[in-house]
């Protein structure tokens, strides 16, 4: 069965994070049920849940999120794998007035200026945003792991860091009020007029690669950056047209964002056994 991700366009932005949920349904004899579940993937019209249940196609639910008490209807897509742990399915949400995961995606037209896009945090008040960094906030944010970022809700510029999962819920346990968020670390200094002179950033900034026709994913840190794509190195042979996923910057544990690229430059590096690779974006 195709992932819910086919299309030719995605309406917003794709964010890797847990968050706890409850759906509602009924089976097909007409039975309420209802199921924890967790999301693996969210965007601003549907998400990937893990639920240890075997949902149908075109089926309606309404997905409850624990943590805030939010609702929204939803339609399955359909299912995309088996895991251990259950099914992961794809949905589609459908009141998408209803903001369901506290995140405010930003129009994907904002892609064009940025190095990197990641899910940050409003440290004040705990607002969630796709926070999409220019080429000087992608070297501030990798050097303090926050950046200073206007708050539509605060009305103010405040610090925002990265966004960490949700907790895991035990069966029979409440889950915990949220953690109050970390004290910001020391205040970069600032950088002068003539530090920006290039359009590449180098620097030792951490990517997480999906490799599609490997079905494998790698970490590593890339060689330099830019508005239209990434050069990092790697062991693996790729040819060039190869479609990867990017996250970067990439956080373990924390909620990331993989946007798609294309393979357009390979350096061989016989002496070390490694390719050098430049990847460019594929607008969307």
């Amino acid at each position: 069965m195709g992932t819910p991700e086919a299309g030719p366009k995605r309406s917003s932005d794709r964010v890797t994070t847990v968050i706890q949920i409850r759906i509602f349904g009924s089976d097909l004899e007409g039975r309420a049920y209802s199921a924890q579940a967790r999301t693996l993937l969210v965007s601003r019209n549907g998400a990937l849940i893990l639920v240890d249940r075997n949902l149908t196609p075109q089926e309606e639910i309404v997905i409850h999120r624990e943590l805030t008490g939010k609702e929204s209807p939803a339609q399955i897509v359909g299912q995309v794998r088996k895991e251990p742990d259950g099914f992961v399915y794809g949905v589609r949400l459908l009141d998408t007035s209803v903001n369901l995961w506290d995140i405010e995606f930003v129009p994907l037209t904002e892609e064009q200026l940025a190095v990197g896009r990641t899910l940050l945090e409003c440290a004040k008040c705990r607002l969630r945003e796709v926070v999409y960094l220019e080429e000087f906030e992608t070297e501030v944010f990798h050097a303090n792991r926050y950046i200073y970022h206007d708050c539509k809700r605060c009305r103010e510029a405040t610090i925002w860091n990265e966004t960490a999962h949700e907790p895991t819920q035990k069966k029979g346990n409440a889950l915990p009020p949220p953690a109050p968020p970390p004290p910001p670390p020391p205040t970069a200094e600032p950088r002068t007029k003539n530090e920006r002179q290039y359009n590449r950033v180098h620097c030792k900034l951490q990517a997480r690669i999906r490799y599609k026709q490997y079905y494998e994913e790698e970490v590593l840190e890339v060689n330099d950056v830019s508005r239209g794509g990434i050069s990092f190195t790697t062991r693996k042979y790729l040819t060039p047209g190869t479609k990867i996923d990017v996250a970067i910057p990439y956080s373990p544990g924390m909620a990331n964002i993989f946007v798609p690229a294309e393979i357009v430059r390979i350096k061989e590096l016989p002496d070390k056994g490694l390719y050098e690779y430049g990847a460019a974006y594929v607008k969307r």
